[in-house]
């Protein structure tokens, strides 16, 4: 999880995004570090405190365990409120029908289609991906907490593998709740409404396991970000590959600034 990503907690970011021993990944919790040359004026007040120190296996049993319930809680609301039609009160929308998993496979379909939404999440990925590096500029407090959290998630992974593994599935988890649930669930007060607030909470479950303020902040936008490019396509899997495109990038640039030395403490 940017929770990351989720940015995101495991990782809902690697990135994800309750707290636990071990951080979730999304959405947000991939990010990319500051080098070491930043101004005095961004010196951070915060104390800097490293979190318990995460073996493999814990990082990767976090990401399953995360990724299993956050899916099966989703999946089994979403599907709920498909077949509770004409039974549940008339508040409770489908879900299904006002955001589907995948739409740009459902008829009618194209493979023009299929690109113009691919094309959209690579753009979020990308929006993502550099503010999160302008915001790492100029807060010392988010770039604190994105190192902490990083140094805790990534470090530990073997490979190519793991990191795709903590950076995707979070993802797909995190926005199967958020934008599959939590977004259309909110869609009787308005599409804007809907956007802003769902991705309010998201920010809000970024907080803790290292992560600050300023964190949920971030989070919160990026959060925003998924949830008006799933009402613009009308499709959550666009917003699940920006998220898990920005977690992904945002790992291994990371990765190779901390393997240079580059990370601040």
């Amino acid at each position: 999880m940017e929770r990351s990503v989720g940015d995101t907690e495991v990782p809902s970011s690697a990135n994800a995004e309750a707290s636990s021993a071990v951080q979730e990944s999304s959405s947000a919790a991939t990010s990319q570090p500051i080098s070491s040359s930043s101004t005095a004026s961004t010196q951070s007040t915060v104390p800097t405190q490293p979190l318990p120190v995460a073996t493999r296996d814990d990082v990767m049993d976090s990401c399953y365990g995360t990724t299993f319930w956050l899916l099966a809680i989703g999946v089994v609301i979403r599907e709920g409120a498909h077949f509770g039609q004409g039974k549940l009160p008339d508040v409770i929308r489908d879900y299904t029908a006002d955001l589907p998993l995948i739409a740009a496979l459902h008829p009618p379909s194209s493979p023009l289609l299929i690109a113009q939404h691919t094309a959209i999440a690579i753009a979020a990925a990308v929006v993502v991906t550099f503010g999160r590096k302008a915001l790492l500029s100029q807060s010392a407090e988010f770039r604190e907490a994105t190192n902490r959290s990083n140094k805790q998630v990534l470090t530990p992974l073997d490979g190519t593998g793991d990191l795709l593994t903590v950076s995707v599935l979070p993802a797909v988890a995190e926005e199967t709740v958020f934008r599959g649930v939590l977004l259309p669930a909110l869609l009787p007060f308005g599409g804007p409404a809907a956007v802003l607030s769902s991705g309010l909470v998201f920010g809000a479950l970024h907080v803790g396991g290292g992560r600050n303020a300023s964190f949920a902040v971030w989070a919160s936008v990026v959060g925003m970000l998924y949830g008006a490019a799933a009402m613009y396509t009308g499709d959550i899997a666009t917003a699940m590959l920006a998220h898990a495109l920005a977690n992904y990038t945002s790992a291994t640039l990371w990765l190779e600034e901390d393997k240079q030395g580059e990370v601040g403490a």
